[in-house]
């Protein structure tokens, strides 16, 4: 999919900011009022809460962790240790302040998967109705996928076309619905980070991206506490990217499911960011019954330099997963949860559910061979996946998978080496 022309990015921000001015209803994210207990202090599946004396106050700790035995079946450089390995280890503290102010702090106690330990950091504020305002560290509002936990990904880890997207940014996000909470809106102002997941703590330059999203749910049912039906989104941002030295540290790496890096620009060589940076979305999702699916579809631009020399490079991905619970609980895109928690001793076994998954990931013939070494970076990705899941209880999941990447190009003859790469992870929260 290529890029929308510039004036599409103005128009969808100027339609946002009409829109704005409607009714407010429900918003989508905003973190939720204080539970109603009959206790002030509880702790229960969702966390351990403990209240003011007129409940109008609320601190809430929760965490969870994440365990892979890893291995990529026919890695003989050794790109990727086979073994036991600690994927995520977090603590997350929401607190409501009162009826108008909430605040979340999300911490990882093992090692950091950004450049802070601290990934989530930021405050929400009730503008009225389902509009709020959510200023500080956060995931921006492009893509299902990389905005979706990694708790509630159908195969452990987000497929390739993720790399498509930032990670979490620093900026301030404006959300709401209309439309009887049918069409939801967001318009943000962020410092701007690289594709490849990367998780943006300073800002390099003084110029900021504006991001969007518009998320129509003409179809939304709740059955059994899950949330069904069909949703269709447009999303993306815009905004002037620049490297702050002689590397470019606002360049993307792609990585693949085992975490192989497998394109790069050659920075090493003097290739830098050195204008706008643009990024394009387009999702839908249906859950109907035991059933699920999703598909992504994204075009991005990155223009870069070298030395004189400056062009813009597209790149394009997409990704579809298709769901079943075995066991017959409804699916829905934030996970299942089982009729029946493990208890062998009482015959009961939690849920179960299959998933598929295909990804792939296209580098623009522009990026070769001045900006990016055809030799090691290959011009494509395409991944397939499958995966069962075991959902023990609403918080505790296994997950077995199986996931075969394929390239094009990348080696000094012919295409990189064919990644298989077997995962079994286990993940709880409290």
């Amino acid at each position: 999919m290529r890029n929308p022309p510039r004036v599409l990015h103005l128009a969808l921000a100027a339609a946002c900011a009409v829109v704005f001015a409607a009714p407010p209803l429900l918003a989508q994210a905003r973190t939720p009022a204080p539970t109603k207990d009959s206790a002030q202090v509880v702790y229960d599946d969702d966390g351990l809460r403990i209240h003011s004396a007129d409940g109008t106050k609320q601190i809430k700790i929760r965490g969870y962790l994440t365990a892979d035995v890893r291995t990529v079946l026919n890695d003989t450089n050794d790109a990727s240790s086979n073994g036991i390995a600690m994927r995520r280890a977090r603590v997350i503290f929401d607190a409501n302040l009162n009826s108008r102010v909430a605040m979340r702090v999300m911490y990882d106690v093992a090692a950091a998967s950004g450049p802070s330990p601290i990934q989530d950091a930021y405050v929400d504020i009730g503008l009225g109705g389902t509009w709020w305002l959510r200023g500080g560290k956060q995931k921006t509002p492009v893509g299902l996928e990389r905005y979706m936990s990694i708790s509630s990904q159908i195969l452990p880890e987000r497929s390739l076309a993720s790399n498509m997207e930032g990670g979490r940014d620093l900026g301030f996000l404006l959300t709401g619905s209309v439309a009887e909470e049918h069409l939801e809106l967001s318009l943000g102002v962020f410092n701007g980070a690289a594709d490849g997941g990367a998780t943006q703590d300073t800002d390099a330059n003084d110029d900021k991206d504006i991001t969007y999203r518009v998320w129509w749910k003409p179809v939304r049912k709740k059955v059994n506490g899950a949330e069904q039906g069909f949703g269709l989104a447009y999303d993306g941002s815009t905004g002037i990217e620049r490297s702050s030295g002689a590397t470019g540290a606002k360049l993307p790496t792609y990585k693949t499911p085992a975490q192989i890096s497998f394109f790069s620009y050659a920075e090493g060589s003097g290739v830098k960011a050195t204008g706008r940076h643009s990024q394009n979305n387009v999702f839908a999702h249906f859950h109907d019954g035991a059933f699920g699916t999703m598909a992504e579809w994204f075009g991005n631009t990155q223009v870069v330099s070298k030395g004189v020399n400056t062009t813009t490079v597209n790149t394009g991905a997409w990704v579809g997963t298709l769901q079943y619970t075995l066991t017959g609980e409804p699916s829905q895109q934030e996970g299942i949860v089982p009729k029946t928690v493990f208890d062998y001793e009482k015959g009961n076994w939690g849920a179960w559910q299959v998933g598929v998954r295909a990804a792939q990931v296209h580098v623009g013939d522009e990026a070769f061979p001045l900006y990016a070494d055809s030799t090691v970076a290959p011009r494509r990705a395409l991944e397939l996946g499958a995966s069962i899941n075991w959902f023990m209880t609403r918080q505790t999941k296994v997950q077995l998978a199986y996931e075969h990447t394929t390239f094009e190009g990348g080696a000094k003859v012919g295409n990189r080496r064919t990644e298989r790469y077997v995962q079994l992870r286990w993940q709880a929260y409290f």
